[in-house]
């Protein structure tokens, strides 16, 4: 969108909530001064509906701006494949679910995917095999680290997306930045439910749970 009048036109910002975007995220990335890229993720909605809803709750700054590039696809956030070899083919990407399911980001895991799948193609044409038992090796070589990060991510987005309106703000007040980067990106999740064990409300529903995503 261009002309728009942005609040906070040096940060990214997401919004979270079941009215907003259901069990998703609208988001607001400024480009310029006066363009920004404005857009929404969902789940068992119609995005379409959110996205025009989340714009108009956001008159004052994007009231008068324009539309200048207007896009969208389907995400695959359900997590690695379970077959994405066969014989003579190695998938990655989207084919693949080389996703990170709690943001839908899949840029940096899919290119590591790409550069594993490109070095157990390389060694299948010096061996002289390309059977689905020697590419294989594949999920082998990319599930540390990134295929269980996405597994761990898409174990957390379950629970998280099981939360209230209310959950979610408790959480907003007891997790850092980097404590909602981690539990997203499948990282370092055993620190953060030690954090949440603390809390009165969410230990149980929440602090448990994590710790059981981080021992799996």
């Amino acid at each position: 969108m261009a002309n728009v009048k942005l609040k906070h036109p040096y940060s990214v910002r997401f919004y979270l909530g079941n009215e907003i975007a259901p069990k998703g995220y609208a988001w607001i990335f400024p480009k310029t001064d006066d363009i920004a890229e404005v857009g929404i993720g969902v789940r068992g909605a119609v995005a379409k509906e959110y996205l025009d809803r989340f714009v108009k709750e956001h008159q004052d700054e994007l009231g008068n701006a324009k539309v200048i590039d207007y896009r969208g696809a389907p995400v695959p956030i359900g997590g690695l494949i379970s077959q994405a070899v066969q014989d003579n083919l190695i998938l990655v990407g989207d084919a693949a679910g080389t996703v990170i399911p709690f943001t839908g980001a899949g840029i940096h895991s899919s290119l590591a995917a790409g550069l594993v799948a490109g070095e157990v193609a390389a060694d299948s044409v010096n061996r002289g095999d390309q059977s689905a038992s020697f590419l294989s090796a594949f999920y082998e070589r990319y599930r540390n680290p990134w295929g269980e990060r996405i597994a761990k991510s898409l174990k957390a987005m379950r629970l998280f997306e099981r939360l209230s309106d209310d959950d979610l703000n408790s959480l907003a007040e007891a997790l850092s930045a980097n404590d909602v980067l981690d539990i997203a990106n499948g990282l370092d999740v055993v620190k953060v439910a030690k954090k949440l064990m603390s809390h009165p409300r969410l230990a149980l529903k929440v602090g448990m749970a994590l710790l059981q995503i981080s021992s799996t």
